[in-house]
């Protein structure tokens, strides 16, 4: 499998790229604003000499004409031929220097630059008609092309630099996160090797720890969950292998038994299915909260302890099943270990549904009242789902997390015990309230 490239080398290549731009681009400014001053002082130049060997040519005195052979020494010469053609692209520092010299001249037509193969700048005389005026125009083009590529090679030994440095400056939290993951990932605390880092990094090896402690815990929830299974499942299955050994499946109160232990096991297995599915797979969909919970308390077992108190028409957007299983298991847990009369409350605030279930029970020890949803916490004190798989709470906690609300447990003033099942109402039921 072809390895992809490292985040020291992305970052480096992007820094390095970053700087060659910002430097070409300054180069260019640079250049443009070289260019103009050139061509205003050459300019000038060129206009002062063209006048002076104007005025030279013409006077007719051996003081002139001595000057003007020192000129002509210098590659500067006065001819009646008229300018040639380029031959190639003139210079554009040369080009800049004739446009401003006809700018100052007042007549652009008077100036001529040929690039044959160096460059000329031709002016043509106002005092002689027919003749011009031809000075060579010095080349810096190999000095320009050698000192640009000094400049760049330099530039870029600078930038390369540069990004190294705040590449490796950008890499090291993250080969530091990098080396620590596993440690991280098992518990350990990991924040003294990442002193100096990003708050970016840092928010990452947060949410790696968080990670870790989810996989964790859920490590421990299938741990408890074969634990329990096994020990759920061995009392029944015992009863059942004594029975069948006994010959008792002819006997019709043993084969009752026989049932009961089936259904036992059937209901142990179902509670612990509905833990591992959490049904947050499960479409969201308009549920009538009232008519379901009359239809739970219809299918108890003593339906005339139940009694509904609260709203007729609140419309819940929810998962069915989910909420349905969370429902039935807060019913189960109250007849399980409340007393009657049981009651079902139903709140309606400006934003969230809560639905009670209250019985006359007993209640729960304050020691245990905190630890009350954890996964198969078991014993009659701890108020734990039905069949004794310790999930029943379990289970509605989670669906109340799935849903965005929250679970509610606690001893009521009167005697007994009351869990609440907290949901947020959609947007579009908010604005119907």
């Amino acid at each position: 499998m072809k390895r992809g490239p490292t985040t020291f080398s992305l970052v480096l290549a992007l820094l390095v790229a970053a700087l060659v731009l910002a430097l070409t681009l300054g180069g260019f400014l640079s250049t443009r604003a070289g260019l103009r001053a050139l061509g205003d002082s050459y300019g000038r130049l060129v206009v002062a000499t063209a006048t002076s060997v104007d005025a030279l040519a013409s006077r007719d005195d051996p003081a002139a004409r001595a000057t003007l052979a020192r000129l002509q020494q210098s590659g500067i010469r006065i001819t009646t031929e008229p300018p040639p053609p380029s031959l190639r692209r003139v210079v554009p520092v040369v080009e800049e220097v004739g446009h401003v010299a006809g700018e100052l001249l007042g007549d652009p037509s008077r100036v001529v630059v040929v690039q044959r193969p160096e460059a000329q700048i031709w002016v043509r005389s106002e005092r002689l008609p027919g003749h011009w005026i031809v000075m060579q125009a010095v080349s810096f083009r190999r000095q320009v092309i050698r000192s640009m590529l000094l400049v760049m090679l330099f530039a870029g030994l600078v930038a390369a630099a540069v990004a190294a440095l705040a590449a490796r400056l950008l890499t090291r939290p993250l080969e530091r996160l990098a080396a620590h993951a596993s440690a991280l990932l098992g518990g350990q605390s990991i924040q003294q090797h990442l002193r100096g880092s990003p708050r970016e990094v840092r928010d990452l090896a947060d949410a790696l720890g968080a990670a870790g402690e989810e996989l964790r815990q859920s490590a421990r929830e299938r741990e408890l969950m074969l634990a329990g299974i096994s020990h759920d499942l061995r009392t029944p299955l015992a009863r059942l292998r004594l029975a069948l050994e006994l010959g008792d499946a002819n006997d019709p109160g043993r084969r009752d038994a026989m049932v009961n232990d089936l259904d036992e096991l059937d209901k142990a297995l179902a509670q612990c299915l509905a833990y591992v599915r959490d049904g947050s797979d499960e479409a969201v969909r308009a549920v009538d909260v009232p008519t379901l919970l009359g239809q739970l308390m219809a299918l108890r077992n003593a339906p005339d302890d139940w009694h509904y108190e609260g709203h007729d028409d609140a419309v819940l957007h929810a998962r069915p099943s989910l909420l349905r299983r969370a429902l039935g298991n807060l019913m189960d847990n109250a007849e399980h270990y409340g007393a009657a009369p049981f009651r079902v409350r139903l709140q309606r605030a400006e934003n969230e549904l809560s639905i009670s279930v209250e019985d006359h029970g007993p209640g729960v020890p304050d020691d245990l009242l905190a630890r009350l949803g954890r996964p198969f916490l078991r014993g009659n004190a701890a108020r734990t789902g039905a069949c004794g798989t310790g999930l029943g709470l379990s289970i509605v906690k989670r669906a109340a997390e799935i849903s965005g609300g929250r679970l509610q447990l606690a001893n009521r003033s009167g005697g007994g015990f009351s869990a609440t099942l907290v949901l947020p109402l959609a947007v579009r039921e908010r604005s119907s309230a």
